[in-house]
């Protein structure tokens, strides 16, 4: 895992989380509407009621099941320069998603999301360096939705050559996945040694497993592929107001998504997550970028560290519903607080509206603030070359050092320069600058940027197994023309 340079809890207050989440999962239990999920759950040694669907699992295999859980993996990729080991050695930069609204760019205003629009952000995601793993960030609302997951899935494998995680809410989605990312690789153990695709796998919190879900869980376990399990609980609506409850909580539906991982195949690739945070209590929405929220996010990280597990959660978050100072602000706070609890991953580059809402431009700006967090997080290296007794005995009393030979040697790995920040506003421009800047990057790279191409043949074979899986779900052939850009 990334250095933790802040932790939020004491050691004491970890054992506490752990012992609760413990004793939540062996008195409470979790419901789980999946009867295949069930019956491992019972054979496994989980008290199971078959009327209620209530597991209750014991001490014993939630241990078994940590002991079982790799401490390192791999998040790799079509483009190998992408692949990801964890734990990360500097905290990874995930974008947003998945929403069905898009901001226009052209237009400044909120609207449906298209299957284009998934495509130009993955374009966008795809070339910019700070995203470092691609979840396809929008819906493709004109896509029919029983088949929208999987045509969002191949776009984004076409689009980018960086690692894609996306979700899958039945087992017939999740194969569809895996056998896709197959043909890319050359077979399904090819896959299971270069897992270039994960799922992120939410329960309903709190502590319900839907089929089809967690259906899916198992059928990633058994191929080998990370399963990102993700608790998005919500302070004072579906979790406990307190801070400590809703760690804890999130703590337990970690717990339980890691025992489904490992029993249905040890040594199944995992990683602890959470997108949490408070409910407004005056309207009743997730105040997505607050303080409480980055400070349980970061209580999960440190949850993570304390069982040796890779993490993903969630920041460079906002509530703010457009571009804009409030937007950035809270993306500041949400971005920096998990990243310095050492956070593997941190996902939320281009949301905006509680991650309800995909902006190209918030990608581009998004990117220029997680270069500042990652600077903070490497903060201050201190030696003899950085000390500068050498250069300051040059320059002397009332001296200059601009011109001074230790400047031009470390300016650049000291101080970040900024790409399209602190920019001078445009004469007769009542717009941010940062904002315009943003604006022409993004337009700049949809008009030159291409990624590492699929191959003729596989491009043939991917595109005719999604026209099968079509014909099963809706009867018939859905167009892919998005696919020839």
């Amino acid at each position: 895992m990334a250095k933790a340079v802040f932790s939020p809890l004491t050691n004491e207050q970890e054992d506490l989380v752990h012992e609760s989440s413990v004793r939540i999962l062996q008195e409470v239990g979790i419901k789980v509407t999946s009867r295949p999920v069930l019956a491992i759950l019972e054979e496994h040694g989980a008290s199971v009621d078959e009327k209620s669907g209530i597991a209750r699992i014991p001490e014993r295999l939630v241990a078994e099941c940590l002991s079982r859980a790799p401490k390192e993996i791999s998040m790799c990729a079509r483009d190998k320069k992408h692949d990801l080991r964890l734990p990360a050695s500097y905290p990874q930069g995930v974008n947003d998603g998945q929403p069905p609204y898009m901001w226009d760019i052209e237009g400044q205003k909120k609207r449906g999301s298209t299957m284009n629009d998934l495509v130009d952000l993955t374009i966008v995601c795809d070339a910019m360096p700070e995203v470092d793993l691609y979840w396809p960030e929008v819906v493709a609302t004109d896509i029919p939705p029983e088949v929208s997951c999987c045509h969002e899935f191949v776009a984004s494998l076409f689009y980018t050559g960086k690692h894609v995680q996306h979700g899958s809410s039945t087992s017939e989605d999740s194969r569809l996945q895996i056998d896709t990312a197959a043909l890319i690789v050359g077979s399904r153990k090819e896959l299971a040694k270069r897992p270039i695709i994960s799922i992120t796998h939410t329960p309903m919190t709190p502590l319900r497993y839907e089929a089809g879900d967690v259906d899916a869980v198992v059928e990633f376990a058994k191929a080998g592929l990370p399963v990102v399990h993700l608790s998005m609980a919500i302070s004072g609506s579906v979790s406990p107001v307190s801070l400590a409850g809703t760690v804890t909580l999130v703590n337990a539906e970690n717990l339980a998504g890691i025992v489904i991982s490992e029993i249905s195949a040890p040594g199944a690739p995992v990683l602890y997550s959470s997108e949490s945070g408070p409910m407004d209590m005056k309207t009743g929405v997730f105040l997505s970028g607050s303080t409480e929220g980055s400070l349980i996010n970061a209580a999960g990280c440190q949850m993570a560290k304390r069982y040796g597990l890779p993490s993903q959660v969630g920041g460079i978050a906002a509530s703010g519903c457009r571009p804009g100072f409030e937007v950035g602000y809270q993306k500041a706070i949400s971005a920096l607080i998990p990243a310095m609890a050492g956070a593997d991953q941190v996902v939320g580059i281009g949301g905006i509206e509680r991650s309800g809402c995909e902006s190209l431009e918030q990608v581009v700006m998004d990117c220029e603030l997680w270069r500042n967090v990652l600077r903070a997080w490497r903060g201050i290296d201190v030696n003899d070359a950085t000390m500068a007794f050498d250069a300051i005995a040059r320059v002397g009393p009332g001296g200059y050092f601009m011109k001074d030979p230790h400047t031009l040697r470390h300016f650049r790995s000291e101080s970040l320069l900024p790409k399209i920040a602190m920019l001078p506003a445009e004469p007769g421009s009542a717009k941010e600058p940062m904002h315009l800047a943003a604006v022409r990057e993004v337009k700049r790279v949809l008009e030159g940027h291409r990624c590492l191409e699929l191959e003729n043949d596989v491009k043939k074979d991917i595109r005719a197994r999604l026209a099968e899986y079509d014909k099963r779900i809706v009867g018939g052939v859905v167009a892919t023309d998005y696919l020839d850009r």
